[in-house]
């Protein structure tokens, strides 16, 4: 057993093989041990593979907290550090690729090359099977095929012998699913402030079996669609525990992506529509911390806010911070919690440094009850390859019906 104090864990981890650095992470309730030897052995014939059990896993400490996911990337980031590894390919499996996936996000720096298994985005996108055996012990049935249960029986009972004793239970297993619970990368068409997919810049390959009871398919496909550089690769006869099942073959498609060329960032990432969403999407979400100073920064001064109220003029910072004082209080007085986009929106890009985007909004108090709804029309330029705004008009949804 060796540990590594990271954050308030004590991170259970083990190094095996030589090569360039590929950071395993491992699914709902298992251990590092759930890879079985030979896909491990297969891979460290190549790589240096780096292998964990995940915070209320195997022999890492049990959390004294609820957490994220992005938590759990943190976590993984800060093993890194603390080995000394600035930069590593990352494979994730099930709640290890929603791990995975955070990590890409959060530590873009330290990723070169993603894998990601038999996974989702959560979200509204996603599609959840049956994985009622992580509760009620049936792990065969939850992670491989009928044929290969039937070819395997012995194998697979010495196998989950050694491995089920190291696995999540109780109150451990419970802040697991939580975190896996509220995972959410999804680019969701409703929510298209939402690009969070999109925003992964590394190579990505994703991996599934066809006949994965736990995760569908579908959800790769959903992963492989919104992912920039993303390849798909299905494997045959499969199911959830494709690593262990078909190990020879998942070894040797990562290790094929992992030496292949590095794959550009597509240039739908540079698509000024989703500039915009992304510019405008940062604003609404800074609005809701009703702090003025931090919205001032999202206009373009001089600049015009106009509602049902008034027209405001803002000829500076002062000004802007001024306006949005007057407004953030009266919310606050109503005790305001958060604004919700109602529906799509629709962007327009009216030229090279300007665009326009257009919705319905409701704002909401601490009890959950609407204060009001409103109609919004935000004109933005483009200020030294930022979006800014440099115009705004509320009014009522009614004269948008048609939206």
């Amino acid at each position: 057993m060796t540990q590594i104090t990271v954050g308030d864990i004590e991170i259970d981890y083990e190094i095996q093989g030589s090569g360039a650095p590929l950071l395993m992470i491992m699914g709902l309730s298992f251990s590092r041990r759930d890879w079985g030897e030979q896909f491990t052995e297969l891979l460290a014939r190549n790589y240096q593979l780096i292998l964990f059990d995940n915070r209320d896993a195997g022999l890492t400490s049990r959390s004294n907290r609820p957490y994220s996911i992005a938590d759990m990337a943190d976590d993984a980031a800060g093993l890194l550090d603390a080995l000394n590894i600035p930069k590593t390919h990352v494979f994730g499996v099930s709640m290890g690729g929603a791990i995975a996936q955070e990590f890409a996000l959060k530590y873009p720096h330290k990723l070169d090359k993603l894998i990601l298994g038999c996974t989702m985005a959560g979200g509204k996108c996603s599609q959840l099977g049956d994985i009622s055996g992580v509760m009620n012990g049936n792990l065969s049935e939850l992670l491989f095929t009928p044929t290969f249960i039937q070819n395997h029986q012995q194998e697979l009972t010495d196998f989950l012998s050694k491995t089920t004793p190291l696995h999540s239970q109780g109150d451990a297993l419970q802040r697991q699913m939580q975190a896996f619970g509220t995972h959410d990368t999804c680019d969701s068409p409703e929510e298209r402030l939402r690009q969070r997919l999109t925003e992964i810049s590394a190579s990505t390959l994703i991996l599934t079996g066809d006949k994965d009871i736990a995760i569908p398919r579908s959800n790769s496909d959903l992963l492989a669609a919104q992912i920039p550089n993303a390849k798909l690769e299905i494997i045959a006869d499969a199911a959830h525990g494709f690593s262990y099942s078909h190990a020879e073959i998942t070894a040797d498609t990562i290790h094929q992506f992992l030496r292949s060329p590095t794959i550009h960032r597509k240039k739908i990432m540079k698509n000024p529509i989703n500039d915009i969403l992304r510019a405008f999407g940062a604003y609404a979400q800074t609005f809701n911390l009703l702090d003025p100073k931090q919205v001032e920064p999202f206009f373009e001064v001089p600049a015009i806010l106009m509602t049902s109220e008034e027209v405001a003029v803002m000829q500076n910072s002062v000004e802007v911070c001024g306006v949005f004082e007057k407004l953030m209080k009266d919310l606050k007085t109503q005790e305001f919690k958060e604004s919700k986009i109602i529906g799509s929106l629709k962007v327009t890009q009216l030229s090279d440094n300007q665009g326009q985007v257009v919705g319905v909004a409701k704002r909401f108090n601490k009890a959950d009850k609407e204060i009001e709804h409103f109609g919004f029309t935000y004109t933005m330029r483009k200020v030294e390859d930022k979006w800014k705004i440099i115009a705004g008009v509320l009014y009522e949804p009614e004269t948008f019906s048609n939206f």
